[in-house]
Protein backbone atom coordinates (compact mmCIF):
# COMPACT_ATOMS: atom_id res chain seq x y z
CA UNK A 1 0.00 0.00 0.00
CA UNK A 2 2.80 2.55 0.82
CA UNK A 3 4.42 2.14 -2.80
CA UNK A 4 0.94 2.96 -4.19
CA UNK A 5 1.07 6.06 -2.03
CA UNK A 6 4.54 6.48 -3.25
CA UNK A 7 2.99 6.84 -6.93
CA UNK A 8 0.43 9.24 -6.08
CA UNK A 9 2.34 12.34 -7.14
CA UNK A 10 3.77 10.93 -10.39
CA UNK A 11 0.34 10.18 -11.37
CA UNK A 12 -1.46 13.57 -10.35
CA UNK A 13 1.53 15.24 -12.34
CA UNK A 14 0.75 13.36 -15.43
CA UNK A 15 -3.08 13.90 -15.56
CA UNK A 16 -1.70 17.58 -14.63
CA UNK A 17 0.19 17.42 -17.69
CA UNK A 18 -1.97 15.94 -20.39
CA UNK A 19 -4.74 19.15 -19.10
CA UNK A 20 -2.30 21.15 -19.28
CA UNK A 21 -1.35 20.05 -23.08
CA UNK A 22 -5.09 20.20 -24.14
CA UNK A 23 -5.30 24.51 -22.24
CA UNK A 24 -2.53 24.79 -24.17
CA UNK A 25 -3.34 23.47 -27.68
CA UNK A 26 -7.14 23.57 -27.79
CA UNK A 27 -8.36 25.92 -30.90
CA UNK A 28 -4.85 25.72 -32.67
CA UNK A 29 -6.97 23.49 -35.27
CA UNK A 30 -10.61 23.09 -36.37
CA UNK A 31 -10.11 19.58 -35.16
CA UNK A 32 -8.39 19.85 -31.88
CA UNK A 33 -11.20 20.85 -29.37
CA UNK A 34 -12.22 24.16 -30.69
CA UNK A 35 -15.20 24.75 -28.77
CA UNK A 36 -13.24 24.37 -25.56
CA UNK A 37 -12.26 28.09 -25.55
CA UNK A 38 -12.02 30.64 -22.80
CA UNK A 39 -14.22 33.06 -24.46
CA UNK A 40 -16.87 33.24 -26.89
CA UNK A 41 -18.51 36.01 -28.97
CA UNK A 42 -21.46 36.20 -31.05
CA UNK A 43 -21.50 38.46 -33.74
CA UNK A 44 -24.76 37.28 -35.25
CA UNK A 45 -26.67 40.41 -35.69
CA UNK A 46 -23.90 42.11 -37.33
CA UNK A 47 -22.58 39.48 -39.15
CA UNK A 48 -26.39 39.26 -40.73
CA UNK A 49 -25.71 39.54 -44.51
CA UNK A 50 -21.96 40.37 -44.18
CA UNK A 51 -19.09 37.87 -44.84
CA UNK A 52 -17.66 38.23 -41.20
CA UNK A 53 -18.00 34.86 -38.87
CA UNK A 54 -20.92 34.46 -36.71
CA UNK A 55 -18.83 33.94 -33.45
CA UNK A 56 -15.41 33.87 -32.46
CA UNK A 57 -13.76 31.02 -30.11
CA UNK A 58 -10.69 32.92 -28.28
CA UNK A 59 -7.85 30.28 -26.99
CA UNK A 60 -4.61 30.17 -25.66
CA UNK A 61 -2.50 30.85 -28.76
CA UNK A 62 -5.45 30.96 -31.23
CA UNK A 63 -8.58 32.09 -32.15
CA UNK A 64 -11.36 29.77 -34.08
CA UNK A 65 -14.38 31.28 -36.30
CA UNK A 66 -17.10 29.36 -37.76
CA UNK A 67 -21.03 29.99 -38.17
CA UNK A 68 -23.90 28.96 -35.84
CA UNK A 69 -26.17 25.90 -37.00
CA UNK A 70 -29.10 24.98 -35.37
CA UNK A 71 -27.84 22.44 -32.57
CA UNK A 72 -23.98 23.16 -32.82
CA UNK A 73 -21.06 25.42 -34.16
CA UNK A 74 -19.82 25.20 -37.07
CA UNK A 75 -15.86 26.13 -37.06
CA UNK A 76 -14.47 27.31 -40.11
CA UNK A 77 -11.21 28.14 -39.78
CA UNK A 78 -8.80 28.72 -36.35
CA UNK A 79 -5.67 31.14 -36.66
CA UNK A 80 -2.44 30.19 -36.79
CA UNK A 81 -1.04 29.39 -33.41
CA UNK A 82 1.21 32.09 -31.70
CA UNK A 83 2.67 31.28 -27.90
CA UNK A 84 2.19 35.25 -27.00
CA UNK A 85 -0.96 35.40 -28.49
CA UNK A 86 -4.20 38.03 -27.83
CA UNK A 87 -7.08 38.36 -30.08
CA UNK A 88 -7.56 41.30 -32.27
CA UNK A 89 -11.02 41.73 -33.19
CA UNK A 90 -10.61 44.55 -35.97
CA UNK A 91 -7.78 41.90 -37.72
CA UNK A 92 -10.33 39.14 -37.62
CA UNK A 93 -13.07 40.94 -38.89
CA UNK A 94 -10.86 42.43 -41.47
CA UNK A 95 -9.30 39.35 -42.31
CA UNK A 96 -12.96 38.08 -42.90
CA UNK A 97 -14.01 40.80 -45.51
CA UNK A 98 -10.42 40.44 -47.62
CA UNK A 99 -9.35 43.79 -45.78
CA UNK A 100 -12.38 45.95 -47.96
CA UNK A 101 -14.14 47.07 -44.76
CA UNK A 102 -13.97 48.44 -42.22
CA UNK A 103 -15.40 46.91 -38.82
CA UNK A 104 -17.27 50.32 -37.89
CA UNK A 105 -19.05 50.35 -40.89
CA UNK A 106 -20.19 46.96 -40.08
CA UNK A 107 -21.65 48.51 -36.82
CA UNK A 108 -18.78 46.68 -34.52
CA UNK A 109 -18.50 48.67 -31.30
CA UNK A 110 -14.48 49.97 -31.41
CA UNK A 111 -14.78 50.45 -27.79
CA UNK A 112 -14.85 46.43 -27.75
CA UNK A 113 -11.47 46.78 -29.62
CA UNK A 114 -9.89 49.31 -27.09
CA UNK A 115 -11.16 46.38 -24.21
CA UNK A 116 -9.16 43.78 -25.75
CA UNK A 117 -6.05 46.47 -26.30
CA UNK A 118 -6.33 47.43 -22.69
CA UNK A 119 -5.73 43.44 -21.75
CA UNK A 120 -3.03 42.70 -24.26
CA UNK A 121 -0.04 42.00 -22.43
CA UNK A 122 -2.38 39.85 -19.38
CA UNK A 123 -3.50 37.61 -22.44
CA UNK A 124 -0.17 37.72 -24.34
CA UNK A 125 1.67 36.33 -20.93
CA UNK A 126 -0.68 33.46 -20.57
CA UNK A 127 0.72 31.26 -23.37
CA UNK A 128 3.89 31.86 -21.71
CA UNK A 129 3.14 30.74 -18.23
CA UNK A 130 0.92 27.59 -19.40
CA UNK A 131 4.39 26.71 -21.42
CA UNK A 132 6.68 26.83 -18.32
CA UNK A 133 4.16 24.90 -16.37
CA UNK A 134 3.98 22.42 -19.40
CA UNK A 135 7.66 22.13 -19.60
CA UNK A 136 8.51 21.99 -15.66
CA UNK A 137 5.64 19.16 -15.46
CA UNK A 138 7.42 17.00 -18.08
CA UNK A 139 10.59 17.67 -16.24
CA UNK A 140 9.22 16.20 -12.83
CA UNK A 141 7.96 13.00 -14.89
CA UNK A 142 11.45 12.71 -16.44
CA UNK A 143 13.34 13.14 -12.94
CA UNK A 144 10.29 10.65 -11.36
CA UNK A 145 10.72 7.81 -13.89
CA UNK A 146 15.22 8.57 -13.33
CA UNK A 147 14.75 8.02 -9.83
CA UNK A 148 12.75 4.92 -9.98
CA UNK A 149 15.14 3.19 -12.13
CA UNK A 150 17.75 4.31 -9.53
CA UNK A 151 16.26 3.85 -5.99
CA UNK A 152 12.68 3.01 -6.02
CA UNK A 153 9.28 4.39 -6.07
CA UNK A 154 10.57 6.87 -3.26
CA UNK A 155 10.19 10.82 -3.76
CA UNK A 156 13.17 13.34 -4.18
CA UNK A 157 12.73 16.84 -3.01
CA UNK A 158 13.76 18.02 -6.52
CA UNK A 159 10.63 15.73 -8.13
CA UNK A 160 8.03 18.13 -5.11
CA UNK A 161 9.63 21.26 -6.38
CA UNK A 162 9.49 20.82 -9.32
CA UNK A 163 5.45 20.25 -8.91
CA UNK A 164 5.34 22.82 -6.85
CA UNK A 165 6.82 25.32 -9.41
CA UNK A 166 4.13 23.62 -11.83
CA UNK A 167 1.22 24.66 -9.28
CA UNK A 168 2.56 28.14 -9.43
CA UNK A 169 2.91 28.44 -12.92
CA UNK A 170 -0.81 27.21 -13.95
CA UNK A 171 -1.86 29.19 -11.01
CA UNK A 172 -1.29 32.18 -12.25
CA UNK A 173 -2.16 30.66 -15.85
CA UNK A 174 -5.79 30.18 -14.39
CA UNK A 175 -5.99 33.24 -12.53
CA UNK A 176 -5.18 35.34 -16.09
CA UNK A 177 -8.24 32.97 -18.13
CA UNK A 178 -10.56 33.26 -15.54
CA UNK A 179 -10.18 37.10 -15.20
CA UNK A 180 -10.11 37.57 -18.71
CA UNK A 181 -13.34 35.09 -19.36
CA UNK A 182 -14.99 37.07 -16.44
CA UNK A 183 -14.47 40.28 -17.27
CA UNK A 184 -14.76 40.31 -20.94
CA UNK A 185 -18.32 38.65 -20.46
CA UNK A 186 -19.32 41.86 -18.70
CA UNK A 187 -17.29 44.16 -21.09
CA UNK A 188 -18.58 43.06 -24.26
CA UNK A 189 -22.00 42.50 -22.76
CA UNK A 190 -22.37 46.41 -21.75
CA UNK A 191 -20.06 47.98 -24.65
CA UNK A 192 -22.07 45.25 -27.64
CA UNK A 193 -25.87 45.52 -25.88
CA UNK A 194 -26.13 48.56 -29.11
CA UNK A 195 -25.11 46.58 -31.77
CA UNK A 196 -26.41 42.83 -30.63
CA UNK A 197 -22.70 41.58 -29.83
CA UNK A 198 -22.63 39.30 -26.79
CA UNK A 199 -20.08 37.09 -25.36
CA UNK A 200 -19.98 33.91 -23.20
CA UNK A 201 -16.90 32.29 -20.78
CA UNK A 202 -16.16 28.69 -21.79
CA UNK A 203 -16.48 26.37 -18.74
CA UNK A 204 -15.21 24.06 -19.78
CA UNK A 205 -11.60 25.21 -20.39
CA UNK A 206 -11.88 26.58 -17.18
CA UNK A 207 -13.05 23.28 -15.03
CA UNK A 208 -10.01 21.95 -17.21
CA UNK A 209 -6.99 24.55 -16.06
CA UNK A 210 -8.70 24.62 -12.47
CA UNK A 211 -8.82 20.71 -12.43
CA UNK A 212 -4.62 20.50 -13.80
CA UNK A 213 -3.85 23.44 -11.06
CA UNK A 214 -5.61 21.69 -8.13
CA UNK A 215 -3.82 18.07 -9.20
CA UNK A 216 0.07 19.80 -9.43
CA UNK A 217 -0.79 21.23 -5.97
CA UNK A 218 -2.38 17.66 -4.67
CA UNK A 219 0.98 15.68 -6.48
CA UNK A 220 2.89 18.45 -4.20
CA UNK A 221 2.15 18.36 -1.44
CA UNK A 222 1.92 14.60 -1.53
CA UNK A 223 5.21 14.16 -2.26
CA UNK A 224 6.65 16.94 -0.17
CA UNK A 225 4.91 14.75 3.05
CA UNK A 226 6.59 11.59 1.44
CA UNK A 227 9.53 13.07 1.31
CA UNK A 228 9.48 14.44 4.95
CA UNK A 229 8.63 11.15 6.33
CA UNK A 230 12.07 9.35 4.41
CA UNK A 231 13.79 11.89 5.92
CA UNK A 232 12.88 10.67 9.54
CA UNK A 233 14.02 6.75 8.49
CA UNK A 234 17.52 5.52 8.98
CA UNK A 235 19.90 6.65 6.74
CA UNK A 236 20.02 4.64 3.33
CA UNK A 237 23.89 3.66 4.12
CA UNK A 238 22.86 2.16 7.75
CA UNK A 239 19.91 0.11 5.99
CA UNK A 240 21.74 -3.11 4.47
CA UNK A 241 20.97 -3.91 1.16
CA UNK A 242 18.41 -7.01 0.16
CA UNK A 243 19.90 -9.47 -2.07
CA UNK A 244 17.89 -7.56 -5.09
CA UNK A 245 20.29 -4.32 -4.09
CA UNK A 246 16.94 -2.45 -3.45
CA UNK A 247 17.55 -0.99 0.17
CA UNK A 248 15.41 -2.74 3.12
CA UNK A 249 12.29 -0.54 4.85
CA UNK A 250 11.20 -0.60 8.33
CA UNK A 251 9.66 -4.21 7.97
CA UNK A 252 12.85 -6.08 6.97
CA UNK A 253 14.70 -4.20 9.64
CA UNK A 254 12.37 -5.70 12.37
CA UNK A 255 12.21 -9.13 10.80
CA UNK A 256 16.07 -8.90 10.34
CA UNK A 257 16.33 -7.73 14.52
CA UNK A 258 13.52 -10.78 15.26
CA UNK A 259 15.76 -13.07 13.70
CA UNK A 260 18.75 -12.17 15.60
CA UNK A 261 16.90 -12.06 19.03
CA UNK A 262 16.14 -15.87 18.29
CA UNK A 263 19.61 -16.45 17.41
CA UNK A 264 20.94 -14.97 20.28
CA UNK A 265 18.38 -17.44 22.29
CA UNK A 266 19.39 -20.35 21.08
CA UNK A 267 23.06 -19.28 21.67
CA UNK A 268 22.64 -18.98 25.10
CA UNK A 269 20.53 -22.07 25.90
CA UNK A 270 23.88 -23.54 24.27
CA UNK A 271 26.14 -22.32 26.66
CA UNK A 272 23.50 -23.50 29.61
CA UNK A 273 23.84 -26.89 28.93
CA UNK A 274 27.53 -27.12 28.09
CA UNK A 275 27.98 -25.93 31.52
CA UNK A 276 25.90 -28.56 32.92
CA UNK A 277 27.67 -31.20 31.17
Amino acid sequence: MSRLVNWLPTVAAFIAFILTLICLFAGSQTSVLPDTSILTIYTSNISQGTEIANFYTIHVMSYCEGELRVNHKDFNNCSDRALFFSFDPDAAIRADTGNTTSPADLGWPSVITDDFYAFQMTSRSMGMFYCLGAGVAALALLERAWWALRRGPRQTITEVSSMMLSFVMLGISSIIATVIAFQFVKLVSYHGQDAGVTAEYGPQFLSLTWAATGLYLIGGTTGLVIVLIDRSRPPVDDVPDDNDGFDEGPDDLLEDHAKSEVHSHHSDDSVTLRSHE
